[in-house]
């Protein structure tokens, strides 16, 4: 569970701007709250903002700071500095909850070399412990200082010195020791490092890989997404995994491609291989088949299935964020993270809003989702607290992005219309539009 996200000097975030779950002084909606210890941490967050406010920058943020977790060479990813002030370090810095510990990890780094690194054991209000500090020196040197609790032996404290002058300057010290075994120092980076997995940053043009894997293995997960399916009214009356000899399917033609495909199954142990959305190839009693979705409509009946390909865009996307609804509603286990770049692309709105307001009524809500959006249907007080709903603006002089919540203005009432004061101006986040009777349409006809 994400508390807070801090970001400086990263695209249109200048000085430190501050992101954070935490609770308002509002009483409704108890279900969205979590509680940890004498902390009460939000579960749903949504982020309105005009084109080119930085909202979409927030979610390249923690994409950025998720892939430089497990890059091994961050000059790969370049990192996108506020315009002008590339001689200027970029910090990020999480604060976090996983396996009931709180943890704050961030980064400093300069034109993608990292000048500090740290991990702590968050005290929330009170005061941070040590877990690791590295400091690294204008050639390169790093200089870690590691909580000794967590190096026992000598042993892990020899590890921790020979990887400690191994670290590159552009690379993180999570990811160099990773795999490494340093006792109870890598039992916390290791939890630390799967959290950063976990999360899912998802932007519009982004694509399940395991669906089709998820349906097959997870019986209880086909079930509730054709039932959700079925609820949303679109027409869609079950869903069907077909079976194809993979030779067959493929042909003469893609005979290279069918060895490769062999091959990458029997150097993986036959884990799936995702080809889209719809379709994998896997192994069945040890012969490799592909597998793809099918969607039997009302009306059609199983003799005339559609292929995933031939649902709308909107049913399409809907289908995709099935693992998502099914992970926050009904999965045991640690709570997941999803983070959605412009939620309703290709959704229609009232289907969009039947999909978080089921959601919203969810007794226990088993993670966090935050999402970017323009859709001012979802701006209802029926489904989100004031505190939940963020607003994204272009600071017009200074060209930075700045955060308020809807909790910050005043005479907020559970019967107020938001969606109205939200188009009207009120509380920000829409485009500042010129006067269109004033522009002069027909100079730019063409003679």
């Amino acid at each position: 569970m994400i508390l807070r996200y801090n970001i400086s000097n990263f695209l249109s975030f200048n000085d430190t701007t501050e992101f954070n779950l935490f609770i308002g002084d509002y009483r409704r909606f108890d279900n969205h709250v979590y509680k940890f210890k004498d902390l009460d941490i939000l579960k749903l967050t949504s982020i309105y903002g005009a084109n080119a406010t930085g909202k979409s920058n927030l979610v390249k943020a923690f994409d950025y700071l998720r892939d430089a977790v497990l890059e091994d060479d961050l000059t790969k990813l370049k990192v996108p500095s506020f315009k002008g002030n590339e001689d200027k370090p970029t910090e990020l810095e999480i604060e976090f909850i996983t396996k009931n510990t709180a943890y704050i990890y961030g980064f400093e780094l300069l034109r993608d070399n990292i000048i500090k690194e740290y991990l702590y054991y968050s005290g929330i209000s009170k005061k941070d412990t040590l877990i690791f500090d590295r400091e690294v020196d204008k050639n390169g040197v790093s200089k870690i200082e590691v909580n000794k609790k967590l190096l026992k032996t000598k042993k892990f404290q020899i590890l921790k010195d020979h990887y400690e002058e191994r670290v590159n300057s552009n690379q993180l010290f999570l990811n160099l020791i990773g795999d490494i075994d340093l006792g109870d120092l890598s039992n916390e980076i290791e939890a630390v490092i799967k959290w950063m997995i976990k999360m899912q940053v998802i932007f519009p043009t982004s694509k399940p890989q395991y669906l089709v894997s998820n349906l097959l293995n997870e019986p209880s997960f086909m079930d509730f997404t054709r039932d959700m399916l079925c609820s949303f009214d679109t027409g869609i009356k079950n869903l069907h995994i077909k079976e194809f000899n993979i030779s067959e399917y493929f042909g003469e033609d893609d005979k290279d491609l069918v060895n490769d495909l062999i091959e990458d199954l029997e150097k993986n142990d036959g884990e799936d291989i995702p080809l889209s959305v719809d379709m994998i190839v896997t192994l069945k009693e040890g012969e490799p088949v592909v597998k793809r979705l099918y969607v039997e409509h009302i009306g059609f009946g199983t003799n005339n299935l559609f292929s995933f390909n031939e649902e709308s865009d909107g049913t399409k996307r809907l289908i995709e964020f099935m693992s998502m609804l099914y992970n926050l509603i009904v999965k045991e286990g640690d709570f997941s993270v999803y983070i959605i770049d412009e939620i309703g692309r290709s959704i229609h709105p009232s289907l969009l809003k039947e999909f978080l307001s089921k959601l919203s009524r969810e007794d226990q809500i088993k993670g966090q989702l935050i999402f970017t959006t323009h859709e001012s249907n979802l701006l209802d007080l029926n489904m989100l607290r004031p505190d939940e709903i963020w607003f994204a603006e272009k600071n017009r002089e200074r060209g930075n992005t700045e955060f308020k919540t809807l909790a910050e203005f005043k005479k907020i009432r559970p019967d107020l219309n938001i969606r109205k004061g939200y188009l009207n101006g009120r509380f920000g986040g829409i485009p500042i539009l010129a006067n269109f009777d004033d522009l002069n349409w027909t100079e730019y006809a063409s003679n």
